[in-house]
């Protein structure tokens, strides 16, 4: 996996992790237009907290492994 798409990735899941945490409004306007194909509204509600802190989780893993890979 190339450092920039490691970095794109970690980007994006500290985003969602930020907007699942902070501003879940956002996340349910997502959520209205994924609805009939991935996500439930029920589990996300209630799953919201576990869901922000996994991807901020990604994210902190990810930009980790693309600041080694461009620090080289």
């Amino acid at each position: 996996m190339s450092p920039l798409l490691k970095l794109v990735v970690g980007l994006a899941s500290l985003m969602l992790g930020l907007g699942y945490l902070y501003r879940p409004d956002l996340i349910e306007r997502m959520n209205a237009l994924l609805r009939e194909y991935f996500l439930n509204d029920a589990y996300i509600a209630l799953e919201r907290k576990k869901w922000g802190a996994f991807f901020l989780l990604i994210s902190f893993l990810f930009l980790y492994m693309a600041w080694t890979s461009l620090a080289r």
